[in-house]
């Protein structure tokens, strides 16, 4: 008996199907972001040379939450107080810019 060949669905196939869901989508998107601030506090606290203990000093917050936020943690959501203190530590400021989402067709 021949074994029955599947073809295969490729990983982006799938996330454009499940992205046109609305819930799917926000909950997508909201994990990026947790994920681009993780990554830009990690990247520039590893810039500096500081250990994550250094920069809760600087920062005055805990250790761990230094950590939690380079995790992009979402069970404790990091406030924009706690993103203020942390950057100011590093050397940066904290700016905020809004920008239309880009959908597939224009409005």
């Amino acid at each position: 008996m021949k074994a029955k060949r599947t073809t295969g669905v490729s990983l982006d196939t799938i996330l454009e199907r499940k992205l046109k869901d609305d819930e799917i989508r926000l909950g997508f998107d909201e994990r990026r972001f947790y994920l681009q601030i993780a990554r830009l506090v990690a990247d520039l606290r590893a810039k500096s040379g500081l250990s994550q203990a250094q920069l809760a000093k600087a920062a005055a917050v805990s250790q761990p939450l230094i950590a939690r936020l380079e995790k992009g943690d979402q069970r404790r959501t990091p406030t924009f107080d706690m993103v203020f203190k942390v950057l100011k530590a590093l050397g940066y400021r904290l700016e905020i810019m809004v920008q239309p989402e880009k959908r597939g067709k224009a409005a």
